[in-house]
């Protein structure tokens, strides 16, 4: 199987969290996309260690990806 060369490489486990939380929101899973949102705070903060420092430039994901979720949780209530 060949891979995509056009396709971005991500090595972090987080973005590979972030690709399945979107498709969980995209496809209004509630359930996965709490777990997985879960899963995204569980790898963030265990990486590194004591005095580790955030290498990223942008990490506005995580709060696109908390109101994502807060938005698909009062969607699902109201319906």
């Amino acid at each position: 199987m060949t891979e995509n060369p056009a396709r971005e490489y991500k090595r972090r486990l987080s973005d590979h969290i972030v690709d399945a939380f979107d498709m969980a929101c995209s496809q209004g899973n509630v359930d996965a996309a709490s777990g997985l949102y879960q899963t995204l705070e569980i790898v963030l903060t265990s990486q590194g260690g004591s005095g580790s420092v955030e290498k990223r430039q942008n990490i506005d994901f995580i709060h696109a990806a908390a109101a994502k979720l807060m938005t698909l949780k009062s969607e699902q209530r109201a319906a």
